[in-house]
């Protein structure tokens, strides 16, 4: 079953494909639906639900036959129901990404400082966040180590995400320096790389410089034919969440560099040992 998200998101590309199909600029249905130009385009990116009556007016419009009207009423039903990560308090910046995170079929991420959030223990889950007071409240932070690991669900409870990551050599060297969460964290990455639909892979100090020096990324893949491709980048202060198809197209070629010039899968397991032993 997909999350609201991708029931919001499916809805807004079939009502915009309807409106193109009709050679209809969004300014006639915001005058149509009385709104704003903003709120159709909100709307068909699947950021908001419209009404019953929205649909309604939309569907009648686009000329959409009764039996398809029962299904999309359905989606938008689905639609504006909240999702599991409605409780968890997330700061807006990062509602979206968890939503989409939960119906991607495919994972793919680089990191250069900090180790995937999917892969991480409890305890360097909360260390992060106490390093990150400026992000997340010492009041939140329980919710947010909750929140995460309920998020890791994905990689272990059917149907599981294929999930792959690259990681620089330096995030393995930052967490062996915080010694009283390095054993379990590495010993974790060990473990989680048996699965077989894990794949882990360092980037060494000795592969210089790299294609994606200034920063870490994740890309998102859903089911053939529902959605594009999604871009998630973090900063200091919070995040950004892309459906730019040249913008995920280039950093996949990226990603693809990146995992050549990584070590292997066994070779990174070894390099990943020998820093839990120091």
């Amino acid at each position: 079953m997909s999350s609201p998200t991708m029931r919001r998101k499916t809805l807004g590309a079939e009502l915009r494909k309807m409106r193109n199909a009709h050679g209809l600029p969004a300014e006639e249905i915001a005058s149509l639906l009385g709104c704003s130009v903003a709120k159709v385009r909100h709307m068909e990116n699947g950021r908001t639900v419209p009404s019953k009556a929205e649909l309604k007016v939309l569907m009648d419009h686009y000329g959409v036959v009764e039996d398809r009207r029962a299904s999309m009423e359905e989606t938008r039903e689905a639609a504006r129901k909240r999702g599991w990560w409605s409780s968890y308090r997330l700061q807006s910046w990062f509602q979206e990404y968890v939503g989409l995170e939960s119906d991607a079929v495919g994972i793919r991420t680089f990191e250069i400082e900090i180790l995937p959030g999917l892969l991480q223990t409890s305890e360097y889950i909360r260390e992060i966040h106490r390093l990150g007071n400026h992000v997340t409240a010492p009041e939140d932070l329980e919710i947010q180590v909750a929140l995460r690991l309920k998020r890791q669900e994905r990689l272990t409870i059917e149907p599981v995400v294929e999930y792959a990551c690259v990681i620089s050599e330096a995030a393995l060297a930052r967490c062996a320096s915080q010694v009283d969460v390095a054993g379990e964290q590495f010993s974790h990455l060990i473990e989680m790389a048996k699965r077989p639909n894990i794949s882990i892979q360092v980037l060494p100090f000795s592969a210089g410089l790299h294609r994606s020096m200034t920063g870490a990324f994740v890309l998102l893949d859903f089911p053939p034919g529902t959605w594009e491709p999604a871009v998630y980048q973090e900063h200091a202060v919070g995040g950004h969440l892309s459906h730019d198809r040249e913008l995920a197209s280039g950093l996949s070629g990226v990603f693809d560099d990146l995992s050549d010039r990584a070590l292997t899968e066994t070779e990174s397991i070894k390099v990943i040992t020998e820093y839990s032993r120091k």
